[in-house]
């Protein structure tokens, strides 16, 4: 299968190494887009087999790709994934799918009109082997329901170094966000694919110690129908943890990103509390067994070498060799989930007040909107003009 990357930055040159090294089962690097001459120079000495293309609709006009990898600042997801989609090119997009649920939306109405072409995206967390396990637990049910969760990510460090690196980052005009967006999309879409998609959020979001005009600090309180779950995230803080605690009626989970250890009490909590005979619980019936879910060392080598983003290509190129996008570990219409959270939390950190969920829409693209128009103009580099 012949694969193309747009975007040959960060992500997308990994995906592109990737690609090239063969170590995606089943396809081959075809060709490489960028509108950078520089980088597109770096290309031709890095992927000599691949075609190089300066604008992404020549690419996709080619007829000589079967799939395509969006790798792009932000705001350019959408239209680049549409046309492909479109095209009948089977499109795989790099987190977040877009800035706005209203352009979220969009992209999945066209992926419905073409059901015959694989759409994915590069949610690689969901490949973890701990968070999977812990949604078995959750979604199964074998700790009873949920009653509290909190998720904290605060490991995520960013420099002001960093920040200047791109100009188009943690920019409401350029990246459509700041932590939210960029680095915690992973951990808020492994918290809906766990728990679900909630009735509210309150957020509160701010700056601390950056020159940025976006967010790196987050609290928020997502309420579920029967519980309530409390999210803290920030990219200033070292160092920092990342922690996911979902308590239920038999017992508890405390994840991390390698390894995590399950209670399952012998008895549920009301038991414990009706079988009471004395005012701290019978201590027979409050006993438990651990067990722990764990990474493995082999995996983690392999992933340190390839990148999590390496099982999400195998995953799409096997779904697109079966022409069967059910299959997908991340269904790209899954995007608009994540990206929900974080329109919600911005929407209600913006307005003061609790969002109800979904999110409105229409309301989020404008309030965008006018936060991009009146953001102080800088460089954004040639990047944000893919």
């Amino acid at each position: 299968m012949r694969f193309a990357v747009v975007g040959i930055g960060r992500m997308g040159s990994k995906h592109a190494d990737n690609l090239a090294k063969g170590r995606v089962k089943g396809a081959r690097l075809a060709a490489v887009c960028d509108t950078d001459e520089r980088v597109l120079e770096r290309c031709a000495r890095r992927y000599p087999r691949a075609a190089r293309y300066a604008d992404w609709r020549a690419l996709i006009a080619s007829g000589t790709i079967d799939a395509l990898i969006v790798a792009t600042p932000h705001y350019a997801h959408v239209e680049i994934a549409a046309a492909a989609i479109a095209s009948g090119i089977h499109t795989l997009v790099e987190k977040p799918i877009s800035v706005a649920c209203l352009y979220a939306s969009e992209l999945n109405a066209v992926a419905a009109q073409h059901p015959q072409v694989v759409f994915g995206i590069m949610y690689n967390q969901r490949t973890n082997r701990v968070y999977a396990q812990v949604r078995e637990w959750i979604v199964g049910g074998k700790l009873g329901n949920v009653v509290r969760a909190s998720m904290t990510v605060t490991d995520w460090y960013r420099t002001q170094y960093y920040y200047d690196l791109g100009g188009w980052r943690a920019s409401w005009k350029g990246e459509g966000g700041g932590t939210l967006i960029n680095q915690c999309v992973h951990q808020l879409d492994l918290l809906q694919w766990i728990l679900g998609m909630p009735q509210a959020i309150t957020a509160h979001c701010k700056t601390v110690n950056r020159a940025i005009t976006t967010e790196n600090d987050v609290t928020a309180l997502l309420e579920y129908p029967d519980f309530h779950c409390t999210f803290h995230a920030s990219t200033h803080e070292y160092p920092g943890t990342n922690r996911l605690e979902i308590a239920c009626e038999k017992g508890k989970i405390v994840a991390h990103k390698h390894s995590a250890r399950v209670t399952v009490n012998r008895y549920a909590e009301r038991e414990i509390n009706a079988r009471a005979t004395k005012d701290y619980g019978n201590r027979a019936d409050k006993k438990s067994r651990t067990y722990r879910l764990r990474y493995g060392w082999r995996r983690w080598l392999r992933d340190v070498v390839r990148g999590q983003q390496c099982n999400i290509l195998n995953d799409f190129a096997r779904a697109v060799a079966a022409r069967d996008g059910s299959r997908l570990i991340a269904p790209g219409q899954d995007g608009i989930r994540a990206l929900g959270l974080i329109n919600g939390m911005y929407l209600s950190s913006w307005l003061g007040e609790k969002t109800a969920m979904p999110v409105d829409e229409a309301l989020y693209a404008r309030m965008l909107a006018e936060k991009a128009a009146q953001e102080n103009d800088k460089n954004l580099g040639e990047g944000a003009k893919l």
